[in-house]
């Protein structure tokens, strides 16, 4: 993996930009930023409308990536399967019977103001 970083590193322009904002000045991170911003806005300049609607279909399916990324290891979790399992089931209720009032037998009682 070093070895294809240090690779990049010597890609003209770009890798030269990455370098410095990994191992430069603190400031060099938020000059690559502005560096890129200019960049982007040039090729959407250039490209025009395709490359806004492509970019914001990549960032969306980034987001979806993202949220069943952080989502999905709760579904497919081994140890409370197992656990939800093998507890017991829960008792039957039974339903009332047909013909039977619930309250046969009591008056209803009134409130007192």
């Amino acid at each position: 993996m070093k070895a294809l970083v240090r690779a990049f590193y010597f890609v003209p322009v770009i890798g030269w930009l990455t370098k410095d904002a990994v191992h430069g000045t603190p400031e060099a991170k938020y000059f690559f930023a502005a560096n890129m911003a200019v960049l982007l806005i040039g090729a959407i300049y250039l490209v025009g409308y395709p490359l806004v609607i492509t970019l914001a279909l990549l960032g969306s399916a980034a987001g979806l990536s993202g949220l069943v990324l952080l989502t999905a290891p709760d579904a497919f979790d081994l140890r409370s399967s197992q656990a939800v399992a093998k507890a017991p089931a829960p008792p039957v209720r039974k339903a009332p019977q047909a013909g039977k009032a619930p309250m046969a037998g009591k008056a209803p009682q009134a409130r007192a103001a």
